[in-house]
Protein backbone atom coordinates (compact mmCIF):
# COMPACT_ATOMS: atom_id res chain seq x y z
CA UNK A 1 0.00 0.00 0.00
CA UNK A 2 2.98 2.31 0.50
CA UNK A 3 3.86 1.63 -3.13
CA UNK A 4 0.30 2.45 -4.17
CA UNK A 5 0.52 5.71 -2.25
CA UNK A 6 3.76 6.53 -4.09
CA UNK A 7 2.23 5.68 -7.50
CA UNK A 8 -0.82 7.81 -6.77
CA UNK A 9 1.37 10.72 -5.70
CA UNK A 10 3.42 10.47 -8.88
CA UNK A 11 0.42 10.34 -11.18
CA UNK A 12 -2.32 12.42 -9.55
CA UNK A 13 -1.57 15.94 -8.41
CA UNK A 14 -4.07 16.97 -5.78
CA UNK A 15 -2.45 19.04 -3.04
CA UNK A 16 -4.48 19.75 0.03
CA UNK A 17 -4.36 23.10 1.76
CA UNK A 18 -3.18 21.85 5.14
CA UNK A 19 -1.23 23.49 7.90
CA UNK A 20 2.48 22.60 8.11
CA UNK A 21 2.10 21.11 11.59
CA UNK A 22 -0.32 18.52 10.19
CA UNK A 23 2.43 17.19 7.94
CA UNK A 24 4.75 17.04 10.94
CA UNK A 25 2.05 15.12 12.82
CA UNK A 26 2.36 12.52 10.08
CA UNK A 27 5.71 11.50 11.57
CA UNK A 28 3.97 10.96 14.90
CA UNK A 29 1.55 8.59 13.20
CA UNK A 30 4.35 6.73 11.40
CA UNK A 31 6.32 6.34 14.62
CA UNK A 32 3.23 5.47 16.68
CA UNK A 33 2.00 2.92 14.13
CA UNK A 34 5.42 1.33 14.00
CA UNK A 35 5.45 1.08 17.81
CA UNK A 36 2.00 -0.57 17.81
CA UNK A 37 3.12 -3.03 15.11
CA UNK A 38 6.38 -3.95 16.87
CA UNK A 39 4.70 -4.25 20.28
CA UNK A 40 2.17 -6.71 18.83
CA UNK A 41 4.84 -8.71 17.00
CA UNK A 42 6.89 -9.04 20.19
CA UNK A 43 3.78 -10.19 22.06
CA UNK A 44 3.59 -13.21 19.79
CA UNK A 45 7.23 -13.97 20.45
CA UNK A 46 6.90 -13.48 24.21
CA UNK A 47 3.91 -15.86 24.32
CA UNK A 48 5.78 -18.34 22.09
CA UNK A 49 3.03 -18.60 19.52
CA UNK A 50 2.79 -17.92 15.82
CA UNK A 51 1.69 -14.66 14.29
CA UNK A 52 -0.37 -16.64 11.74
CA UNK A 53 -3.79 -17.58 13.20
CA UNK A 54 -4.45 -20.33 10.66
CA UNK A 55 -1.39 -22.43 11.50
CA UNK A 56 -1.77 -25.55 13.61
CA UNK A 57 0.86 -24.20 15.99
CA UNK A 58 -1.46 -21.39 17.09
CA UNK A 59 -2.01 -22.60 20.61
CA UNK A 60 -2.44 -19.39 22.59
CA UNK A 61 -5.01 -16.65 22.39
CA UNK A 62 -3.17 -13.50 23.41
CA UNK A 63 -5.46 -11.18 25.37
CA UNK A 64 -2.95 -9.12 27.33
CA UNK A 65 -0.87 -6.05 26.60
CA UNK A 66 -1.77 -4.32 23.37
CA UNK A 67 -4.25 -7.11 22.63
CA UNK A 68 -6.45 -5.75 25.44
CA UNK A 69 -6.97 -2.63 23.33
CA UNK A 70 -7.29 -4.17 19.85
CA UNK A 71 -7.82 -7.69 18.55
CA UNK A 72 -5.74 -6.73 15.50
CA UNK A 73 -2.93 -4.44 16.60
CA UNK A 74 -0.63 -5.39 13.72
CA UNK A 75 -3.21 -4.32 11.13
CA UNK A 76 -4.04 -1.28 13.27
CA UNK A 77 -0.35 -0.33 13.29
CA UNK A 78 -0.20 -0.65 9.51
CA UNK A 79 -3.26 1.59 9.09
CA UNK A 80 -1.73 4.16 11.43
CA UNK A 81 1.53 4.09 9.42
CA UNK A 82 -0.36 4.55 6.14
CA UNK A 83 -2.31 7.42 7.72
CA UNK A 84 0.97 9.02 8.74
CA UNK A 85 2.45 8.74 5.27
CA UNK A 86 -0.74 10.22 3.79
CA UNK A 87 -0.47 13.16 6.20
CA UNK A 88 3.20 13.63 5.34
CA UNK A 89 2.44 14.06 1.65
CA UNK A 90 -0.15 16.79 2.04
CA UNK A 91 -2.00 15.18 -0.87
CA UNK A 92 -5.44 13.62 -1.23
CA UNK A 93 -4.59 10.58 -3.37
CA UNK A 94 -2.63 8.57 -0.73
CA UNK A 95 -5.80 8.34 1.35
CA UNK A 96 -7.16 5.95 -1.29
CA UNK A 97 -4.54 3.39 -0.21
CA UNK A 98 -5.44 3.87 3.47
CA UNK A 99 -9.11 3.19 2.75
CA UNK A 100 -8.41 0.24 0.42
CA UNK A 101 -6.09 -1.37 2.95
CA UNK A 102 -8.33 -0.90 5.97
CA UNK A 103 -11.46 -2.01 4.11
CA UNK A 104 -9.79 -4.96 2.43
CA UNK A 105 -8.15 -6.20 5.61
CA UNK A 106 -11.35 -5.80 7.62
CA UNK A 107 -13.69 -7.46 5.14
CA UNK A 108 -11.43 -10.22 3.89
CA UNK A 109 -8.44 -11.08 6.05
CA UNK A 110 -9.67 -10.29 9.57
CA UNK A 111 -13.04 -11.99 9.11
CA UNK A 112 -11.31 -15.09 7.78
CA UNK A 113 -8.76 -15.07 10.62
CA UNK A 114 -11.52 -14.63 13.19
CA UNK A 115 -13.31 -17.71 11.82
CA UNK A 116 -10.08 -19.70 12.22
CA UNK A 117 -9.62 -18.42 15.78
CA UNK A 118 -13.27 -19.17 16.59
CA UNK A 119 -12.83 -22.78 15.47
CA UNK A 120 -9.59 -23.10 17.44
CA UNK A 121 -10.54 -21.35 20.71
CA UNK A 122 -14.36 -21.45 20.75
CA UNK A 123 -15.92 -19.84 23.83
CA UNK A 124 -12.62 -18.21 24.88
CA UNK A 125 -12.47 -16.34 21.57
CA UNK A 126 -16.14 -15.33 21.82
CA UNK A 127 -15.52 -13.88 25.29
CA UNK A 128 -12.45 -12.04 24.01
CA UNK A 129 -14.48 -10.57 21.13
CA UNK A 130 -17.10 -9.30 23.57
CA UNK A 131 -14.56 -7.37 25.64
CA UNK A 132 -12.09 -6.23 22.94
CA UNK A 133 -12.97 -4.43 19.73
CA UNK A 134 -11.69 -5.52 16.34
CA UNK A 135 -9.78 -2.29 15.72
CA UNK A 136 -9.95 0.03 18.74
Amino acid sequence: MLTLQWVLLRNIANPLDILPWIRVAGWGFVIGGTAVFITAAFSFRRHRTTILPFEDSTDKLIQSGIFRVSRNPIYLGEVIILTGTALLTGQLSPWVAVLLFAGGIDRNVIRWEEQALQRRFGADFEAYCRKTRRWL
